[in-house]
């Protein structure tokens, strides 16, 4: 006979048919219980996170999650339906008109005669840089720029010719 306390002996011989079925119950092939996130379908998840996100997209390029306010601008148009007929005029306003300088001018020079005509040879098309007062190298290089499209020698130096040239271009511009 063997004895009943040792453990790992095994069962005796005529108990082996008890305890087979006294242990049935652990034995049981019952399905463990899944939890919730197991028994959804990945892709469900993938595509509602895509969704997600897109509308996110959506809204932040809609401007929703900006702070501010943005105001509304409404653009509205006119449609005439009858021509008006209004005399354009063919010479500048005399307001507009730029003056050429009254007296003649050279590089070194400087002062308010300088300015008026660095600003008569930039409304012209020749850059002087900018209007200073200074009679300086780029004022130089647009006097004789000036002078060449004239048909005058190009010194640079503003004499009598360039001066009846330039009130000329001026007034015919």
């Amino acid at each position: 006979m063997s004895d009943l306390d040792d453990w790992f002996g095994g069962a005796a011989p005529e108990e082996a048919e008890d305890d087979a079925s006294a242990e049935d119950w652990l034995q049981e092939d019952v399905p463990a219980a899944r939890p919730w996130y197991e028994t959804i379908d990945r892709r469900i998840v993938v595509i509602a996170v895509v969704c997600v996100g897109l509308l996110i997209a959506v809204l932040a390029a809609a401007g929703v999650f900006s702070g501010g306010s943005h105001p509304v601008t409404t653009v509205s148009s006119t449609v005439a339906t009858t021509p008006t007929t209004t005399a354009t005029p063919t010479t500048t306003p005399a307001s507009q008109q730029v003056p050429a300088p009254t007296t003649t001018l050279k590089p070194g020079d400087n002062g308010a005669q300088v300015k008026v005509l660095q600003r008569a040879l930039a409304s012209l098309g020749f850059s002087t840089g900018t209007v200073d007062g200074d009679y300086g190298p780029a004022t130089e290089d647009a006097v004789k720029q000036f002078q060449r499209s004239a048909g005058l020698g190009d010194d640079g130096i503003v004499g009598s010719a360039t001066l009846r040239a330039l009130t000329a271009a001026l007034r015919n511009r």
